[in-house]
């Protein structure tokens, strides 16, 4: 069971509402968007995942391994790079910021999955 449509739609609007902010605050349209689309992949890849079986099946992936990491190193980089472009974070300290933040995040989703055994 993944996330609800409803769920996906706040994240989005979330993403919408901080690419707002961001260019009423930082006056840069670019960096809106850049925040925006940014925010708005990682909510993309949260949803993808989230539905994993049908996801996958539907894009005819191996969900095994190698593709798993690949999202999760991902979405580390993209959540890194927009807080080193955007927002001017040093880069070692938005790498290691984001290797919390979104493993947290990772982590917490694993431990809720059901387990099939």
């Amino acid at each position: 069971m993944g996330l609800s449509f409803a769920s996906v739609q706040r994240m989005f609007l979330g993403s919408f509402i901080v690419a707002v902010l961001t260019w009423f605050l930082q006056d840069s349209a670019m960096d809106a968007a850049m925040t925006f689309i940014g925010l708005s992949s990682l909510v993309a890849v949260v949803w993808g995942l989230s539905e994993k079986d049908i996801t996958f099946s539907t894009l005819g992936l191996n969900a095994d391994g190698v593709l798993v990491m690949f999202s999760f190193v991902a979405s580390i980089v993209i959540f890194a790079e927009i807080c080193v472009r955007v927002f001017d974070f040093p880069s070692v300290g938005s790498y290691a910021l984001s290797l919390c933040f979104i493993g947290s995040f990772w982590w917490t989703g694993a431990l809720i999955q059901p387990k099939n055994n």
